[in-house]
């Protein structure tokens, strides 16, 4: 296995790559994180023909002397407010000012991992999943399936009315106070009604990747 740093297509990447091109797994990091954050993953999950690739998210974010990164910028006042109040945002009305930016920003990004992988793998964390949730959606590119981990439904006027629908897994935790459950129900929902046939964990927690779905994903991918 090779492990380094590369650019594709202008995103800054870490990658890991074994002898076998059939098979290119992504996964994008949650907002706030880099792409140091999921990186140890892979050793938990790999697989002899998998190839593994962690994106930097487009947007930084300075954090005193961590620089964070997102997909998106998110509205802090209205989410610390959600959480006081133990209410949740409408986040599946909401389209985000650099969310159409970002789309075109990865969809490029996995243009350019087609070239080199017969299949793609696609996954995320939170702000990360609600983009490969998008992403799943674009027939041209050679995606097998999909791993969403405490995403939500975002921006749902632009999922398309059809699509050729994927094998995913989802999971969530029922005290999730960032993005309540309630949301990634509906996420579920609408990927089902895509034609997207997968299963959805709901675990004891709150915003995290507990142990039950680390096992669980390793089995998920094993069928790939």
């Amino acid at each position: 296995m090779k492990k380094f740093r590369e650019h594709i297509n202008g995103i800054e990447t870490l990658s890991v790559i074994s002898d076998d091109p059939k098979v290119a797994v992504v996964f994008l990091h949650g907002y706030g994180a880099n792409m140091n954050d999921l990186f140890p993953l892979w050793e938990i999950w790999h697989q002899n023909n998998f190839n593994w690739y962690f994106p930097n998210g487009v947007l930084p974010l300075p954090m005193g002397n961590y620089e964070g990164r997102s997909w998106f910028s998110i509205d802090m006042e209205k989410l610390e407010k959600a959480m006081r109040e133990g209410t949740h945002r409408d986040m599946a009305s909401t389209v985000p000012a650099e969310f159409e930016s970002t789309m075109r920003h990865l969809e490029s990004y996995l243009m350019e991992l087609a070239t080199r992988h017969k299949k793609i793998i696609l996954g995320g964390f939170s702000q990360g999943a609600m983009c490969s949730s998008h992403l799943a959606m674009k027939s041209h590119l050679p995606i097998e399936a999909l791993v969403l981990l405490s995403g939500t439904l975002l921006a749902q006027a632009h999922f398309p009315k059809t699509t050729r629908g994927l094998p995913f897994y989802q999971s969530h935790g029922d005290f999730d106070p960032i993005l309540p459950i309630s949301g990634a129900k509906d996420l579920f929902n609408k990927l089902q009604a895509l034609n997207f046939q997968g299963t959805f964990h709901v675990f004891k927690g709150g915003h995290e990747i507990p142990s039950s779905v680390l096992s669980d994903v390793k089995t998920f991918l094993s069928q790939f």
